[in-house]
Parts: C-alpha cells; structure tokens; sequence
C-alpha cells in the first residue's frame, strides 16, 4: 500500500457505525482533515506545484490534454488554507510552509486561461491575503469579467477557455484547446461567480452588467420544477442536485452584488422567485448522502451562504461528514483519476463546516430580516479583517436552549413591536442566564421595537436595568479604539462579574451593514468589538 491513500479511502476502515441522528464525532472529521492534508502535502513538488492527480481531465474529454497546473494548485492550497486553522503541532508547520511555497509558485505563473484556473486561483490568492496579492486578483478577475459570454444562448455564462486581451484592447481566443466544443456550463460559472465575488471583496470593480447577465440567464434556463441542469444540453436533461446547488448559490450572489449600491429599502423583502424556487427544489429533492465530494464542496458553500444550519430539517454538515466518514465518497466521478480532487473537495467540506458560528440572528414573528445581508457582511467583516474564518446562523426559537447556547450571541432586530410567546420569553431568559448574550437593535430607531424591547428586557428581568455604557467600556476599546462610539446600552448580570447579557443599540447599524460599503468601516469595528467583548471577556465570567 503507498504511503499515502485518498481521505475517504484511509478512513473507511476504522468509522464505527452512528446513528443518524448523532453529531458526527468531533475527533473523527479533524481525523479526517489531518488525513486529507497529508495526503495533499504529498503531491506537492519541490517547487511547490500541487499535483492532485496525473490528469485532471479524462482521455474522453479532450485528446492528448494535460492537467493544468494553476488550477490543480489553487484547489490544493485552498483546501490547506482552510484547513490549517484545525491543525496543530509538527502537520500544522508543514501545512503553513507548503502554503507559502505553493503561493509563491502560483504568484510566478503566468495566467491560466482556464475558467476553473482563474476561479479556484483567485479563492486561493484572497485567502491569502487580498492587498498582497491584488495585481494579480485583479488580472484574473478581468479575464473572468472579459470572458462572460454576449450572445446567444450561452449569453451570461462561461465555459472552459478565457478571453484575452489584445494590444487594440479587444478580446481575442486563448490558444488553449478547444473544451466540450467550447459551450458554456454552469459548473464553470459557478468558479467564475466565486472568482469575481472574492475579487470584489479585495477591491475589484466587478461591473453591475456582468452580475445582471449572469442572474438574466440563471431565471432564463431555470427548469419549471425549480432546478437546473449541467447548461448547455438546453432542454435535454433534467434538474440534478450538483448543478441545482451551485445555480442557487450563485444567484443568491447575483442577487446581493446587484442590490450593493442601490437606493435600500429597509423593509422585508423576499427572496426572488428564481431562489426560492431553487430552494424548494433542494428541500423537496437533495438527498444529501447520495452527493459527490463535487456536490458536498457546493453544500458547503450553499448553507454558509444561506445561513440555514439545515436542508429539510437535516443538518447539512452532520449528515455530509457522516457520509465522508463512512467512505461512500472518495473521489469527483466527473474526473478521471481524481481521487486527490476529491480529497480536496472533502478537506474543503469538512473545515469549513467545523469554522465557529459566532452569531445567531432570531427569525421572530414580524419584520425580522428588513437587512438581509446585516449579520452576513458583519461576520465577513470579522473574518476578513481579523483573518479569523467565522460565520453564521438564521434560528428560531423552536431551537432547545442548549442548541442556542452552542453560539455566544443571538441577534435580532426589527421596525415593529416584538412579539413572543411565553414559552419563548422563557427560552430567551434561560438563554442568557445559562451564558449567551442577546444582541438587540432597534433597525432605523424605530419606537415600537424599542418599547417592546425594553418592557422585555423588564418583564424577564424585573431586578435588573438597562444602562447606558460608558464610553470606555471595552466594547469601545479592544481590540481596536473607536473614533465612533455609538450609544449602547447593556444589562450587567447579577453574580457574572458585571457580564453583560444584553446588548442593546436604540440607534440603527444594521442597514449600514446590510450596503456593506466601506463607509460601514466604523459600525463593522463596532460589530466585531462587541464580538471579542462578548467571546473573550464575558464568557470567560458567565454562570455555571
């Protein structure tokens, strides 16, 4: 037997068998992670080229094609790059020297004039660290930017090649071969969506038509029954899971880029039709043991970029591990010899699911999500500016109070008077008596929600008050000194060493955080020290 085996083929042997409602063991997926690493670690060259596998592409695909470096690469560090945080000892050192020697190989090629290059390479370069690596962020990205079909009915979407441009500033072909006859898909197009969303966040200027083109075209070839299939079959074939997933992911990204800018309007809004069609496609369909390592690297990405723990009232990330762990998946089938594109895609799965939910935001009776974008841009605001992988949760409070107290903070907002049942008031009190804190925001200061949220807070605490914070609480202070200190107010709790359990702002910051502009820069540090107070100084004095 070789040295090193695939992820999910190493482990197969010594999974013991679970019941399905059990969490997967913690110590099993970060087994798991370690094993994948090493596996990845040794495909690496010396001149730190990863090498997944001899041919990323199979005989059937293209005559006498080659693995393409970049791509291959990218895909194997920024499954190392998430990885890493769950390491520790001698395999975390080498983990963080391979990165560095496979990012400064990927920094001397030239560009790859392949879509899954320039998508997985751009992943790979944000993560890394976004100002360091802008030149080439920003090459890569006009090459997506450039390479978005304009016509017929591929219009929207990227296939295989990238375009290039020419001295006179047009595009012109790559000399790359020709892939699947040069049609668009939507597996590219999703490498492509992620390739320019991380590329905006590092600061490229993705133009408004490129994001309106692309979601045009997802409601255009959306099946009637709500999913979609690999792309250019047209009507051929059916919705399938795989495609269904990174189509509603990337629409949902469509979506947020388009209302980036625009004139908000801070009211509930539903999702559009298109996404909520996807979504009941994955509810009423997605059976999610049968997914390719293909497939569990789209679900990933489709419940953090939801903020939805569970498809159907399945978690996602419980039932995905379960069935890596079992060994049922080692390998992406639409590759051949792909066992290390697989490893990576599980590696990928497996850490970012185990990355710390830091806030949980309510979904209550009434106008719960006038700012749907609020949490979600304030956690990647914290994960990008503390280099600190984190995310989210949308809950209710059907949840037991031992579920909620698995995240520090749970946040609600709203325009109208809060409404709950008594039996919600009791799980609300338990909640921060046993530990947690509830972050409250009255969303553009509006009375009813601010009145009900004060007789809550004194019906649930009749001995306790809200009081103004001092402009030198730590929340203003660490980790970094605020220049703009908004009025807060907060509940200390009586034998918690002055803990705070509730978090109070009378005064909106949520639909700054919802435009996400860098104007939101002094509410975000808000955000994010109100995090580190309630993660690195009030847990550590909370209640038994």
């Amino acid at each position: 037997m070789p040295k090193f085996v695939p992820l999910l083929l190493m482990i197969a042997a010594f999974e013991a068998p679970c019941r399905a409602d059990r969490p997967v063991p913690l110590a099993r997926i970060q087994g798991a992670i370690r094993d994948g690493c090493r596996h990845i670690l040794s495909t690496q060259r010396p001149d730190g080229a990863i090498v997944l596998n001899d041919r990323l592409f199979g005989p059937g695909r293209v005559k006498g094609s080659k693995v393409f470096p970049v791509g291959v690469t990218a895909l194997g560090v920024l499954a190392l790059q998430h990885a890493e945080p769950h390491l520790t000892g001698d395999l975390a050192a080498k983990t963080r020297i391979a990165i560095n020697k496979s990012m400064g190989w990927l920094s001397q090629q030239r560009p790859e004039l392949m879509t899954y290059s320039a998508g997985m390479a751009v992943d790979a370069l944000c993560m890394d660290g976004p100002t360091k690596r802008r030149r080439l962020i920003n090459t890569y990205a006009t090459l997506l930017v450039i390479s978005q079909n304009t016509t017929g009915y591929n219009r929207g979407f990227w296939g295989y090649r990238l375009l290039t441009p020419t001295r006179q500033g047009r595009p012109s072909k790559s000399a790359l071969p020709l892939l699947a006859e040069g049609k668009a898909d939507h597996s590219n197009t999703q490498l492509a969506v992620l390739g320019l969303l991380h590329a905006s966040r590092a600061g490229f200027q993705v133009p408004k038509s490129t994001w309106r083109e692309l979601r045009k075209h997802y409601i255009r070839v959306q099946k009637p029954d709500g999913g979609w299939h690999y792309g250019w079959e047209k009507g051929k074939r059916g919705s399938y899971a795989n495609m269904t997933l990174v189509c509603t992911i990337s629409l949902m990204i469509c979506d947020e880029m388009l209302a980036e800018g625009d004139r908000h309007q801070c009211k509930m809004i539903p999702e559009s039709p298109a996404v909520l069609k996807g979504r009941e496609w994955i509810a009423r369909n997605m059976d999610i043991p049968a997914l390719d390592t293909y497939g569990m690297y789209a679900l990933e990405r489709y419940g953090i970029l939801s903020g939805y723990g569970d498809i159907a009232g399945k978690d996602w990330f419980n039932e995905g591990a379960r069935a890596l762990l079992r060994g049922r998946l080692y390998r992406c089938p639409q590759v051949t010899g792909s066992q290390g594109v697989g490893t990576a895609f599980a590696v990928l799965f497996l850490s970012r699911g185990l990355e710390p939910i830091i806030i949980n935001k309510l979904k209550h009776r009434g106008d719960w999500n006038n700012d749907r974008y609020d949490i979600k841009h304030l956690v990647e605001y914290i994960s990008t500016r503390f280099q600190k992988p984190v995310q989210w949760r949308i809950v209710t409070l059907e949840a037991d109070v031992d579920f909620l107290l698995r995240v520090p903070i749970l946040y609600f907002n709203g325009h109208e008077a809060l409404e709950f049942t008594d039996a919600e008031k009791r799980k609300l009190k338990a909640y921060v008596e046993k530990g947690g804190t509830i972050f409250a925001m009255a969303c553009c200061g509006k009375k009813p929600f601010d009145a009900s949220f004060r007789a809550l807070v004194d019906e649930l605490w009749p001995d306790n008050a809200l009081q103004d914070l001092p402009k030198t609480h730590a929340i203003f202070t660490n980790p970094r000194p605020l220049t703009s200190r908004p009025k807060l107010l907060g509940m200390a709790m009586k034998g918690g060493q002055g803990r705070l359990g509730v978090i109070y702002s009378p005064h909106d910051m949520c639909c700054r955080w919802h435009k996400g502009d860098r104007r939101a820069n002094p509410v975000f540090d808000v955000g994010a020290n109100l995090y580190f107070y309630v993660t690195k100084v009030a847990r550590k004095t909370a209640a038994p």
